[in-house]
């Protein structure tokens, strides 16, 4: 199996911004020492669950770093000039030595498409011509593009990733459609959502395995999403992880929230559901239904075994920073992961 941590810069009210960004950072760079395979960025914008600017970030880690891979989960398509996006992960992949995994999606919050400017409605429309127009821009010749939200003459895009055709594509997806859809498009689904029971993440896995089999596909990784925190003591755990997943719960259904007076439109009805669910939550119904991962290595351990044996995952990708959790504690769960979780999983 491999393993890589998920990073969303959650700077809280009174945190210190820079001396946050500078921890997430070094936990890359701990990643790296640690021997993970991997360490991925969200995006998210005018919120305190996340922070945006992505590219810049790994720009940064790919000069601080030498093997790990860099990635995004995901570079929102539909905020961005399209343009802009295609050069600046290309310049990242060509800084990082080709290191590039480049996730990417069409958003969900409606605050954060109200904030660029751009129409929430569109999004799937916008994200489909961005996707285009990212992918032409790679193939290094010149291009010209007419859409609906994008158009531009005909022009030549450089510089060009240092992976060829371009960096392996990735993109989270929470439905059997959504799955069917990308996997034809050569795009790594991310499946078994934070949060999920198990047994929706194992009908997850399940319906991967039926679209891969049909797409005669036996290259993808199959990818899971859960939360995991590691300490000495189960106890130890949850009484670390506690004050941190608490905010984490109130902050995420908060970017659920739309403006006063204006309700979900059909086709995001999905989202306001996911909203309720979330703000549901509490600290003792997500250990009582396993929701987040948080315990000792055996007990994660266990989780892991039964993610490789009854889901067949191959690659786990967790939240190892929740709640814009102290550095110090999510180093310590880094390192005791890695120290006393992966070896379990390693080489079979």
């Amino acid at each position: 199996m491999k393993f890589a941590p998920f990073v969303n810069i959650q700077c809280r009210e009174g945190h210190d911004y820079p001396a946050v960004y500078r921890a997430r950072m070094d936990e890359c760079v701990l990643a790296e020492e640690l021997g993970f395979d991997a360490f991925w960025l969200a995006e998210h914008a005018f919120v305190e669950h996340g922070r945006p600017s992505p590219a810049v970030s790994l720009g940064h880690l790919a000069a601080r770093t030498s093997r790990i891979r860099l990635g995004t989960a995901v570079s929102v398509l539909t905020w961005h000039n399209p343009l802009e996006v295609a050069q600046d992960y290309a310049t990242v992949d060509i800084l990082s030595g080709g290191r590039l995994n480049f996730g990417i999606g069409r958003g969900g919050q409606k605050h954060e498409f109200d904030g660029y400017g751009v129409d929430w409605l569109t999004s799937l429309e916008r994200y489909q011509e961005a996707y285009e127009i990212v992918l032409k821009a790679w193939e290094g010749k010149p291009f010209s593009f007419k859409g609906r939200f994008f158009e531009f003459p005909e022009l030549y895009v450089n510089p060009m990733p240092e992976q060829r055709p371009h960096p392996p594509l990735f993109q989270p997806t929470l439905s059997p459609a959504s799955i069917a859809a990308v996997v034809p498009q050569n795009i790594t689904p991310i499946v078994g959502a934070s949060f999920s029971s198990r047994d929706r993440i194992r009908d997850n896995f399940a319906n991967l395995a039926r679209i891969l089999e049909s797409e005669k596909r036996t290259d993808m990784d199959r990818i899971a999403h859960p939360h995991i925190f590691v300490a000495d003591t189960v106890d130890q755990a949850r009484r670390d992880a506690r004050e941190s997943v608490e905010w984490l719960l109130e902050d995420f259904a908060g970017t659920f929230d739309l403006p006063e007076g204006e309700d979900y439109p059909e086709q995001f009805i999905g989202r306001k559901r996911i909203g309720e669910y979330i703000r549901s939550l509490s600290f003792d119904r997500v250990i009582e239904e396993d929701l987040m991962w948080i315990g000792d290595a055996d007990y994660i351990a266990e989780r892991l075994v039964w993610l490789r044996e009854d889901c067949k995952a191959t690659y786990v990708i967790s939240n190892m920073s929740p709640g814009g959790m102290e550095h110090e504690k999510v180093a310590r769960s880094m390192e005791l992961f890695a120290t006393r979780v992966m070896p379990r999983f390693r080489d079979g």
